[in-house]
Formats: C-alpha cells, sequence, structure tokens
C-alpha cells in the first residue's frame, strides 16, 4: 500500500505518517503512532472508513490490524518489564529468602511433633508404671492380709 493509504485521516491517533516516513520519528522513542485509546470514543471509530481508495472490507480490515497492533505494543508494554533481569534477580533473592523460612518453619514442625511424641511416650510409661506400683502394692496388701 501507499503511503497515503495508510495515512487515511492525515493526523490524529491512527495517523501512520510516522511509519510512513520510515519511523524515523518513532526511533528510540518507543512511539510508533499505535497507541489507541479505547476511552476515547473518536478511537473507537475507524478513520479508513471514508478513504476513497479502499473498499469498506479494506477499511475495516485495516482498522482491525491498527487495534491489533495497539493491543500488540500494550502487551508489550506490560511484560517487558516482567521479563527484565532485575525483576529476575529480585525474585530469585526473595525465593531463596523465603526457601530459608519454610526450611526454619519445617524445622520447628519438626521439634514441635518430636516433643509432643515424647511428652506422651513419658506419660504413658508413667501410667505404666503407676500401674505397676498399684498392682504391686495391692498384691503386697493380700499377701500381708493373707499371712495375718
Amino acid at each position: 500500500m501507499s503511503a497515503d493509504l495508510l495515512s487515511a485521516s492525515g493526523s490524529g491517533p491512527y495517523s501512520h505518517s510516522d511509519a510512513a516516513a520510515g519511523g524515523a520519528a518513532a526511533a528510540g522513542t518507543g512511539h510508533d503512532g499505535t497507541d489507541v485509546d479505547f476511552n476515547d470514543e473518536t478511537a473507537l471509530q475507524n478513520p479508513y472508513a471514508n478513504h476513497p481508495q479502499l473498499s469498506p472490507t479494506e477499511a475495516a480490515l485495516l482498522f482491525e490490524h491498527r487495534k491489533l497492533a495497539a493491543t500488540m505494543k500494550r502487551i508489550q508494554e506490560i511484560s517487558y518489564p516482567l521479563a527484565s533481569s532485575v525483576t529476575h534477580a529480585n525474585l530469585l533473592h526473595s525465593l531463596r529468602v523465603l526457601e530459608r523460612k519454610m526450611g526454619l518453619v519445617l524445622t520447628l514442625f519438626k521439634a514441635s511433633v518430636w516433643a509432643l511424641l515424647v511428652e506422651r511416650q513419658d506419660a504413658a510409661e508413667a501410667e505404666a508404671a503407676a500401674a505397676a506400683a498399684a498392682a504391686a502394692s495391692g498384691s503386697i496388701a493380700n499377701t500381708l492380709i493373707e499371712t495375718r
């Protein structure tokens, strides 16, 4: 397509004059004219609709392509900070700190469970010793009663 087809509106949010001129104005700025403000009512109107050199299907196709390009640019802008090495380093550091804390929590949990098991075992042994002592004192008392 020629440059005049791409810049159907001449100016505005859908102007491709920078892209048609080789993108010289957009180089290094991160702005390539693909910004679409979906909150703006004029942004939702097809600027290619009344272009004399385009059929309605071509105009609709160009408008959909424009919206797709704007969406892809938004995805790139959102995903770039997530993919930076600084974010990865911070995330890795945070995960290592969390791993140490989880190791400490696991160790404390194991110690608590072990303490409960030892406490129950001691209580069971004390009960068994008390029962044995009661049985022994009862048998001694029976023996004394029988001998009298």
